[in-house]
């Protein structure tokens, strides 16, 4: 005599078939239990996840419905549909069960993920990351959650809160490539790269040691202008200063430097500023006017980052008048070059038989580069000329924003004259200078080329005069 499986039990055992995998005798289960009640709900719903996991998205919608219609208020059924409607590609269908699910009960993670991924695509952001914070909140284990929320907040111009979202993240999936590479990527393009070769800079880094060890006073309220990791801030409180105030106006690197301060113990002494020193109001961001001022805001060519107008508003709002600054000066140094392979930056013409001229357009031929070569080892670029001072700037004193310099420069080599070479010497403090003049490669901080709106053709032994003129951009003339 055959023994008689009441339904329950057949739904039971159908599932167990589902959780271990063998979901076609998971099916024939339920399609047994159907054949006698057409309206089993459980039946009906189940046979939906089972024709879901092998794929038969069709099915599994056609399954689901019929159990929907008989259980409306089902959140498990609905939830279910919502996913095989998106796996055919039913956004709209998927949209509408996940909303019911969702006006049912709120605290399924899984159900908020896929509305604001809907939500997402459909184009409001700020939607989406209320749902995605809510999935989060109920279930922070979800690593895809971790990158949908740092994605809509990337979207909303966010990048701070999108970084921080990753790093976390990050730190609870150490080994997951996909979140280290969106992290990678996130803050790459949201900070300049140059960060963290200029942080490997050792011989820099040790100069500025050098000169802050040379220039603190204990009790010193210090300024530091541009702190980045907050670096040159920790190293004026080991030198002794009372108190650093740190500007630093990216909001990224404002947050790394706060957790690089507390985690080496300086939280009670240094303070980050969030903001632009030009921003800065003495009583509110700061107690009084600073004793101190240190700085890093240099490019290659030196006043590219804006240290003229910074340090003119120093001067005026922000340092005692018998404040001492690092660095205390520059020159900056400049030498007239024959560099054939700038030329191909600026003047495009024809490449490999085709006319590209037009793309000359893109060009930007009053700027600076990195020199890409060094000058004493080419047989094809040259230096012509004898050094000159393109300008010596006195950071003791507020600096001129915009100046004109002239020099009468001796051509020690013939060529034709098409850019100018560009380094400095920066002085830090007393017996303390860092020069670019012979930088190694690894250095952070590279000697600069800029070329020439007119080539002129020099010859060895004659002088030419040379203008320097700088109002926000440098433009150089050669008069023969």
């Amino acid at each position: 005599m055959t023994a008689v499986i009441d339904v329950d039990t057949q739904i039971a055992q159908g599932v167990s078939l589902i959780e271990a995998g063998r979901t076609v005798e998971a099916l024939e289960v339920f399609q047994d239990i159907l054949k006698s009640d057409t309206g089993n709900v459980q039946a009906l719903g189940w046979s939906g996840v089972g024709a879901f996991l092998q794929g038969d998205n069709e099915r599994a919608i056609s399954f689901l419905q019929n159990a929907h219609a008989l259980a409306p208020e089902d959140f498990q059924i609905l939830a279910n549909l919502g996913k095989a409607c998106m796996a055919a590609g039913q956004v709209a269908a998927a949209h509408s069960s996940f909303q019911k699910a969702y006006e049912i009960s709120s605290n399924d993670a899984e159900v908020c993920y896929y509305l604001g991924y809907i939500t997402e695509h459909a184009g409001d952001a700020v939607g989406a990351e209320t749902l995605y914070r809510q999935a989060l909140k109920i279930n922070p284990a979800d690593r895809q959650i971790h990158l949908q929320l740092s994605n809509v907040l990337h979207l909303q111009g966010r990048q701070r809160e999108a970084l921080r979202v990753l790093r976390i993240a990050e730190a609870r999936f150490p080994d997951d490539r996909d979140i280290t590479f969106v992290r990678g990527q996130l803050a790459s393009n949201s900070v300049p790269g140059w960060h963290l070769p200029m942080l490997a800079d050792q011989a820099r880094n040790d100069a500025y040691e050098r000169a802050i060890i040379a220039k603190v006073q204990p009790g010193d309220i210090v300024l530091d202008i541009g702190t980045g990791s907050g670096l040159l801030a920790m190293m004026a409180i080991r030198a002794g200063a009372a108190h650093v105030y740190a500007c630093e106006a990216d909001e990224i690197l404002a947050d790394l430097a706060r957790e690089i301060v507390e985690r080496n113990g300086f939280q009670n002494q240094i303070t980050i500023l969030p903001k632009h020193s030009t921003s800065l109001v003495i009583g509110e961001d700061m107690p009084r006017r600073a004793d101190l001022l240190v700085t890093e805001i240099f490019d290659r060519a030196v006043i590219g980052e804006g240290v003229l107008p910074t340090m003119n508003h120093a001067w005026q709002n922000l340092l005692d008048k018998k404040a001492r600054v690092i660095p205390e000066g520059a020159t900056l140094f400049g030498a007239l070059t024959q560099a054939p392979h700038l030329q191909r930056f600026h003047h495009i013409e024809t490449i490999n038989g085709f006319d590209l001229s037009p793309m000359t357009v893109l060009a930007h031929p009053l700027t600076y580069r990195d020199a890409q070569i060094d000058f004493s080892k080419s047989d094809q670029c040259h230096i012509l000329s004898e050094p000159f001072a393109v300008r010596a700037f006195d950071f003791q004193v507020a600096p001129d924003l915009a100046f004109r310099t002239e020099n009468s420069v001796r051509i020690s080599e013939s060529g034709e004259a098409d850019s100018i070479l560009m380094w400095f010497d920066l002085q830090l403090a007393p017996g303390v200078v860092f020069s670019t003049h012979n930088t190694l490669e690894h250095q952070h901080w590279r000697q600069a080329t800029q070329i020439l709106l007119d080539r002129v053709d020099c010859q060895s032994g004659q002088s030419v005069d040379i203008s320097s003129a700088y109002n926000g951009y440098f433009d150089f003339s050669i008069g023969v």
